[in-house]
């Protein structure tokens, strides 16, 4: 697929499993960053039989755009193990909007059912089970941490949360997510980018309204700033010009000004293009395995293709064809 075509948007075709040890090895790779694939941390998924039904089979497409990741699953009863942890800068939230069946999350000593019609939420900072005997059809999405910066430590009390359209926001966000279940392979390759963000900031809404967020302060109002160039970034990518003084002109700031809000986040506006390039330059190796390596870098905004194996190698450990070998 031409990513130029849909604004960045890498999707894989709904796959069919019939093993579940297959199933969560695809799992480990698609739901990032809530998974990592090291030995010992990947998901472990067993078939749970129920009466009168035998045998495990899943279906699974997903939509990889701006680090947020919009998949729609259809899966017989299993359970899911996952031990593993990522440090909480990296966290993400893995989050469930079921369509049809029943999941029950566990994590941190809760545990959540979550019927039709209702959400889901766990986080990747610590280990988690999802079990279920009726199989379910859900939309499941996953967003990192750095797309919720305004809800601050509230981040924290998200670990097997369950919301239902009776809940404040939820009567808004939750028929919004059926829509979008219903629909999302038709409208994420010709709107994605909108789409994603239109589900970032309701699902922040939902969150923000139940954890009690208070009011957005300068800080919060920074971090947004932050985030808006980062997207504004992610949607500019293969750009002939990403200077810091052409991002501050689309901002409407002088160039000290984005020097100095980045400074605020220990970072630098070049670390971040450089780390957004580096980004779907992994998505990219992973969902198109068949591509040249210089023709990923070219898609990721890397000209050079020495410096993309440089840098690549620098940020990951190994160079890309190394990436790509090991299936990471």
């Amino acid at each position: 697929m031409n990513p130029q075509s849909s604004g960045g948007l890498h999707s894989s075709a709904p796959t069919i499993f019939n093993d579940a040890s297959v199933f969560g090895q695809s799992i480990t790779r698609v739901y990032r960053p809530v998974f990592h694939d090291d030995e010992g941390r990947q998901a472990n998924v067993e078939a749970v039989d129920r009466p009168g039904r035998r045998g495990f089979r899943a279906s699974l497409s997903a939509h990889h755009l701006d680090g947020v990741v919009l998949s729609n699953v259809d899966v017989t009863g299993h359970e899911v193990d996952y031990q593993g942890t990522v440090d909480p800068e990296d966290s993400a939230l893995k989050i469930y909007y079921v369509s049809s069946g029943t999941a029950v999350i566990r994590q941190e000593g809760r545990e959540q059912t979550v019927e039709a019609g209702q959400l889901g939420v766990h986080d990747s900072m610590q280990p988690y089970q999802i079990w279920t005997e009726t199989g379910f059809d859900s939309l499941i999405m996953v967003v990192p941490k750095t797309r919720l910066a305004t809800l601050g430590t509230g981040y924290a009390d998200l670990s097997a949360a369950r919301f239902t359209a009776g809940d404040g926001a939820g009567r808004l966000v939750l028929p919004y997510l059926q829509g979008l279940a219903g629909g999302l392979d038709e409208v994420i390759r010709g709107q994605g980018r909108q789409i994603v963000r239109s589900t970032v900031d309701l699902l922040t809404m939902l969150f923000a309204s139940a954890v009690g967020t208070a009011a957005e302060g300068p800080g919060g109002r920074r971090a947004r700033q932050r985030e808006d160039i980062e997207g504004w970034i992610r949607d500019h990518l293969l750009d002939s010009d990403l200077s810091p003084g052409r991002i501050a002109a689309a901002h409407f700031m002088s160039t000290r000004a984005l020097h100095a809000l980045f400074k605020e986040a220990g970072t630098t506006v070049g670390t971040v293009v450089r780390a957004v390039r580096l980004e779907r330059a992994r998505e990219l190796l992973i969902l198109h395995p068949t591509w040249a390596l210089a023709e990923v870098g070219r898609w990721s905004g890397f000209a050079d293709p020495s410096y993309f194996s440089r840098v690549f190698r620098q940020e990951f450990g190994m160079s890309p064809g190394e990436f790509r070998a090991a299936g990471v």
